[in-house]
């Protein structure tokens, strides 16, 4: 849309917000962008996914018990569950970078402090702090990135960016490669401090970098003219084109852009009740008539494909082991895992051997790879195809990869369909682009961040419930599982693809 509009000197072009952000091109700004986005999504899988690596020197060292150790494990997770509605509201009022900023620097505090812990209960809490500081990154950066790019580039860029998740799968365990075999035994504080504690204070790294690279990041140019910031957002995607093509800011073509308002700010909190009114405002519209079913739609997705990856991957190195063990057997995949329920809750209750298992590592690296080779296919494959279409396709794979492994014997058949599984985790990455679309600006990060806490809650839940049932029902597992994903193929047939709210 463009609009010519006539002053006493001279015609000035007004332009749509989505046409003034594609005139900026795509350029060493955008690449800066994803960089930094991306160390921020990193930052979210290592601090929550880190805890599992060191388990075995955590429990020994700090004498948990099987509860505790069950606790600290979900403990990030509640963390991001509970802070993530607030980690929306925040960001859609004071701003996408300034959350950021914020959270990465309470959630790094938290993991720092937590590499200190005397106790396993204090270990416990700083997870769980660390967990509701980092939900900040979970949902923000995909609104970061979104609103830096115009409708042409959008859907590729975000569904690029959710390649950092499975990169960190390949740093943590590089890390823990490196670090937890070393011993030493220094005193800090009155205080043994092993390896463990040292792989938590370099696992910040990545929230340090991430944290250097907002502080060189403008505000998001649509967040400042929602809130009516006209020429400050004008000013930065002069910047940005400027950085882009190597052309000065002033020959930027567009000298006007249409202004949209409607957001809220914290400007216009003045006590607790202000706040809760201007939360609720801010999350009503999230249930509108027009926008409730696609919310449910989104977020129960969401619930399923992170409590079904996030269950089967945290068991998955112990099935792993199980099935080497038993391999040339003729055994089916659900016989060797029924099989395993002594072994887990009793023979390993007491291993305090300190030796670390580096084939675990290897193999976290080798599926950190194969999901950042699928986030690839689906990145230069999603404008073609379709997201809907490609969330269809990619669910009927897990789903007939489920159903299989029910009658598979031979060890390099069962791990390709059980990592295949476990790539239903990656659909998150579309159905967010999905969400992104959907939400107007002023409650964009809000649709985000609901839709992921409500996602987080399905790790915590799936990680619970398929461990509790998966070494005693297999079978019925599995078949509950292709149930699911059947069900999720039929919600996505009816999912908002391309469609915007407009004002």
């Amino acid at each position: 849309m463009r609009c010519l509009q006539k002053n006493a000197n001279s015609p000035v072009y007004t332009h749509s917000f989505d046409e003034a952000v594609g005139l900026t091109r795509v350029g060493r700004f955008h690449y800066l962008l994803m960089l930094i986005s991306g160390l921020c999504f990193m930052a979210v899988m290592a601090e929550t996914m880190g805890i599992g690596m060191i388990m075995p020197l955590v429990k020994c060292e700090l004498e948990a018990s099987q509860a505790e150790q069950g606790l600290l494990a979900s403990a990030g997770f509640f963390g991001i569950g509970l802070s993530s509605h607030m980690v929306g509201f925040l960001a859609d009022t004071a701003g996408r970078v300034r959350t950021l900023r914020y959270s990465l620097t309470l959630a790094a505090t938290a993991t720092i402090i937590s590499a200190f812990s005397v106790n396993t209960w204090m270990l416990i809490v700083f997870r769980f702090l660390n967990g509701f500081f980092i939900s900040g990154c979970q949902a923000c950066v995909f609104s970061l990135v979104g609103e830096f790019h115009s409708n042409k580039t959008r859907v590729r860029y975000v569904t690029l960016l959710a390649i950092f998740l499975p990169l960190a799968l390949v740093f943590l365990p590089a890390l823990g490669l490196v670090i937890l075999p070393l011993q030493f035994d220094i005193v800090i504080f009155g205080m043994r401090f092993t390896s463990w504690r040292l792989f938590f204070l370099i696992n910040t790294t990545l929230s340090f970098l991430g944290l250097a690279g907002l502080c060189t990041l403008p505000e998001t140019p649509k967040y400042m003219l929602v809130h009516g910031n006209h020429d400050a957002a004008l000013n930065t995607l002069r910047s940005i084109y400027s950085k882009n093509t190597g052309d000065k800011p002033e020959n930027f073509p567009v000298k006007s852009i249409i202004l949209e308002t409607g957001g809220a700010d914290l400007a216009n909190i003045h006590g607790v009740s202000d706040a809760f009114k201007m939360i609720w405002s801010q999350t009503m519209p999230l249930f509108y008539r027009q926008r409730c079913l696609k919310t449910f739609n989104l977020s129960l997705s969401l619930f399923v494909v992170y409590g079904i990856s996030q269950g089967l991957f945290m068991w998955f190195p112990t099935i792993l082991n199980e099935l080497i063990a038993k391999n040339g057997q003729g055994l089916k995949v659900c016989d060797v895992i029924g099989s395993m329920e002594l072994t887990i809750t009793e023979a390993n209750a007491n291993d305090c051997s300190g030796s670390i298992d580096n084939f675990m590592f290897q193999v976290l690296m080798m599926i950190g790879g194969v999901f950042m080779l699928i986030f690839v296919i689906f990145a230069y494959t999603i404008d073609i195809v379709g997201k809907v279409n490609l969330l269809i396709i990619w669910l009927v794979i897990c789903c007939v990869c489920a159903a299989i492994i029910h009658w598979l014997s031979e060890f390099t058949a069962a791990i390709v369909a059980l990592t295949l599984l476990m790539s239903l985790g990656n659909c998150g990455g579309i159905i967010g682009t999905l969400s992104i679309e959907f939400y107007p600006t002023e409650i964009n990060a809000m649709g985000m961040c609901f839709a992921m806490m409500i996602g987080r809650l399905g790790s915590v839940a799936g990680g619970n419930l398929i461990g509790l049932f998966l070494f005693k029902y297999c079978d019925i597992v599995f078949w509950a599982i292709v149930g699911i994903i059947a069900m999720l193929i039929a919600l996505a047939t009816v999912l908002p693809e391309k469609k915007r709210e407009k004002k």
